[in-house]
């Protein structure tokens, strides 16, 4: 069977997550959706549509897929917005007839087309008109899945995403790492501990509120606290006395303390020390400083609205989340200092180094460094040596396509990121609104 992902347009709502990665690269639940997918078809030929700055990185992340032009054969199309869904749906779409097309939530987002068909698809997701590609198929059937549209959806998700993938994924009640004498285990059936991690004494994992997932080579501190459901990726460390409360998925290669609750660190991320993140999605490659902040909860209780652009921050026209419950969502190689604070809703673009015990602003863009009251451009030659320190000490090599990428998203970003600033200057004799910090 051939399965392609493709992007869409709304992949811009995303903000700082998919600039250095496709959609279907985030994660939502235990897995990424491309993850999902070649787990449940591991005989399947994979094909991915990106955006064209993307494709040369995306061909070394997934060496084999084909990429930018599917097989002429007959293909399964899905929407990498795809993100709440399980693997009955999967094989379904996958048993579907020919020239079907399926919806979710009244937005198509995947069909079945033959092979005859497949140019003239690709030809239309390359212009961003899915609409176009898929017009002339048979019904849509609609569908019980999600398709996410912003990084707001994925935190909303996961807690429910970590259920379903553990019931479809996971043997439960299974350990082929170690317990050690001294960790406690409340509801041992719903906990799964992968080959080769370790839960040392002390360690509490409380799975009843749902499953808990310790991926291989994971490592428990003594007096970690983790309450379900949750997941703890391959190879990190949840540090000695942490408190991991219920959705929060640490994805790869992750050092984690003090308090997360409800939170999506993609991987390859440290936040060490104490402080609060809560309801919030973390890139690769972000260190959050001792005693880093967000809020995620206002004191009136009404909706968080956040910022997706430089121009909706000037005007001052957030996007209701449709949450009550929403902190920080950061890009990649992004760092915070020591106190930092967060107003609930925040983002923050991929390269900032943000300092200072002042409460930061409720935007900030790509490759921007300072204090609220002081922030300039980041310089691109020193965010890519840092980044490319960091990446060593985990034996990663900053691949020189990774480089055109980062200096890629600097230029594109380099007007807006230049409106803001100005913008910024003059605002920074005014006080920010109180956070309502939980």
């Amino acid at each position: 069977m051939n399965l392609c992902l493709y992007e869409d347009p709304a992949v811009r709502d995303f903000g700082p997550l998919t600039l250095l990665r496709p959609v279907f690269g985030l994660r939502c639940g235990a897995f990424t959706l491309v993850e999902k997918l070649v787990r449940a078809f591991p005989d399947a030929t994979l094909a991915l549509m990106v955006r064209p700055e993307l494709e040369e990185w995306t061909r070394l992340l997934y060496p084999t897929a084909a990429v930018g032009e599917p097989p002429e054969e007959e293909t399964l199309f899905i929407n990498g917005r795809l993100c709440m869904t399980d693997d009955e749906v999967l094989h379904f779409l996958a048993a579907s007839p020919l020239e079907a097309s399926f919806m979710a939530d009244g937005t198509l987002f995947a069909a079945k087309v033959s092979a005859g068909r497949v140019a003239h698809v690709a030809r239309w997701l390359r212009e961003g008109k899915p609409e176009k590609a898929f017009e002339e198929l048979r019904y849509p059937a609609e569908v019980n899945a999600f398709l996410a549209r912003s990084a707001a959806d994925l935190i909303r998700w996961s807690p429910r995403q970590i259920v379903q993938d553990f019931r479809y994924a996971f043997q439960a009640g299974t350990v082929r790492g170690r317990i050690d004498p001294g960790a406690h285990v409340l509801q041992p059936d719903a906990v799964h501990v992968a080959r080769g991690a370790r839960v040392m004494p002390g360690a509490v994992l409380n799975a009843e509120g749902g499953p808990i997932l310790i991926q291989e080579n994971a490592v428990v501190e003594p007096l970690a606290y983790i309450e379900g459901p949750a997941v703890i990726g391959e190879g990190s460390r949840v540090k000695a006395g942490a408190q991991i409360r219920e959705g929060t998925v640490i994805g790869p290669v992750c050092k984690i303390g003090g308090e997360v609750e409800a939170s999506v660190f993609q991987g390859y991320a440290n936040k060490q020390h104490d402080g609060f993140v809560g309801h919030s999605f973390v890139g690769e490659w972000v260190n959050l400083g001792a005693g880093t902040i967000t809020s995620d909860l206002k004191n009136n209780y009404s909706n968080v609205r956040t910022f997706a652009s430089t121009d909706a921050w000037l005007e001052g026209t957030g996007t209701d989340s449709g949450q009550r419950l929403l902190g920080l969502t950061v890009g990649d190689f992004s760092k915070t200092g020591i106190g930092a604070t967060f107003p609930t809703g925040a983002v923050v673009g991929i390269g900032c180094n943000l300092y200072g015990t002042a409460l930061q602003p409720s935007f900030v863009p790509s490759f921007v460094w300072g204090t609220p009251d002081s922030l300039v451009e980041h310089r691109i030659g020193d965010m890519i040596e840092t980044a490319a320190r960091a990446m060593e000490r985990r034996k990663i090599e900053f691949r020189v396509e990774y480089d055109s990428l980062v200096r890629q998203a600097f230029e594109d970003t380099s007007a807006e990121r230049g409106r803001y600033l100005a913008a910024a200057g003059k605002r920074a004799a005014s006080p920010s609104p109180s956070p309502g910090r939980r």
